[in-house]
């Protein structure tokens, strides 16, 4: 590996901030490569490059981005999200034992992670055919996100599998009034009503490791429309005082706010302390701009909310909306 001089490697690092800002994706993956190959091993400019190359490659290469994760969980093993996007990586190569390792290393990093809890069971669920295994993690992730669909229907088909086709039924009924326009809860529903029988399960690893399909938000009854508004709308407000107050331009708010309206597009979302997703959207916007210095735990703390927390919204909206560094639908002018 040839020598280079620290001068030579902040110019190149400098150079593919850049790019990522300025979405010029494969130019930043090249100087990425680049960087990785200049860069004292587990230096800060070796981790930058590997964190954005995972994050460019887990959908098209997760093999290559399981490489570039390895590098980020050697340098800081009590990081939950290296491991955490290795058990997405896993799972989209069908290697579940080693996804279902890697949640459960996410999960001693970040032990009230819902997403993490979620995914783990699924895959016990479903990949591997574990349902007794699989019902504690579903169990504690739907306690901590109660009113998540997807959650739900997790459990119901745990439930169902298990014989307890009371609970079950309750619960995908749940599901299905969470997202009235999701076609699976409402096959999960009839399946159950079938007495849940094996030939004809429903269940679906995609649950664990896709993105949500885009649907339009359903109405919600003119009580609950005032409650749910007031909560979106505490959200909004407060990711852009916040966002303000740390130097976003003005752009990058109005970017902010179309995360937002899109994220509720997508999901049936229900808010419970606004400061959690209004830090998300921040952090998603600083992911995407690249903005330096946006940490987690620093926008987390600004918030007054827990990093955890922070990290489970911003997985759920990374995945639902497919979000890259410089992705052009969110990234300013």
């Amino acid at each position: 590996m040839a020598e280079a001089s620290e001068t030579n490697v902040d110019r190149l690092q400098r150079r593919a901030e850049n790019a990522l800002e300025r979405r010029r994706l494969n130019e930043a993956e090249t100087l990425l490569d680049r960087l990785v190959e200049i860069a004292e091993r587990g230096s800060d400019a070796a981790l930058f490059a590997h964190r954005h190359l995972a994050e460019l490659r887990l959908e098209r290469h997760p093999w290559r981005a399981a490489l570039h994760l390895k590098h980020l969980a050697d340098a800081d093993p009590d990081d939950d999200v290296p491991h955490a996007m290795m058990g997405l990586c896993q799972a989209l190569l069908g290697n579940y034992r080693a996804a279902i390792s890697a949640y459960k290393r996410a999960l001693r990093c970040a032990p009230r992670t819902p997403w993490y809890l979620h995914n783990l069971g699924h895959l016990l669920d479903v990949a591997l055919d574990e349902p007794k295994a699989a019902l504690e993690p579903l169990r504690v992730a739907w306690r901590l996100e109660p009113d998540h669909d997807e959650i739900v229907a997790s459990l119901a088909h745990c439930l169902a599998r298990l014989g307890e086709l009371d609970e079950a039924k309750q619960l995908a009924k749940q599901a299905t009034s969470l997202a009235p326009r999701n076609p699976d809860h409402r096959r999960l529903v009839e399946w159950i009503d079938r007495g849940a029988p094996p030939k004809d399960d429903v269940g679906s690893f995609a649950g664990a490791t896709s993105r949500a399909q885009a649907e339009p938000e359903p109405s919600a009854p003119t009580g609950q429309s005032r409650r749910v508004d007031a909560k979106t709308r505490a959200v909004r407000e407060t990711f852009e005082r916040q966002m303000r107050a740390a130097g976003f331009s003005t752009e990058q708010v109005a970017r902010a706010r179309a995360l937002w309206r899109d994220f509720r597009t997508m999901r049936s979302v229900r808010v419970g302390k606004p400061e959690v997703y209004a830090a998300a959207i921040e952090y998603a916007i600083a992911m995407v701009v690249q903005r330096r210095g946006s940490s987690q735990a620093k926008i987390a703390e600004r918030y007054g909310v827990a990093t955890t927390s922070l990290s489970g919204r911003f997985q759920e909206i990374q995945l639902a909306l497919g979000l890259i560094p410089g992705d052009p639908r969110y990234t300013a002018g």
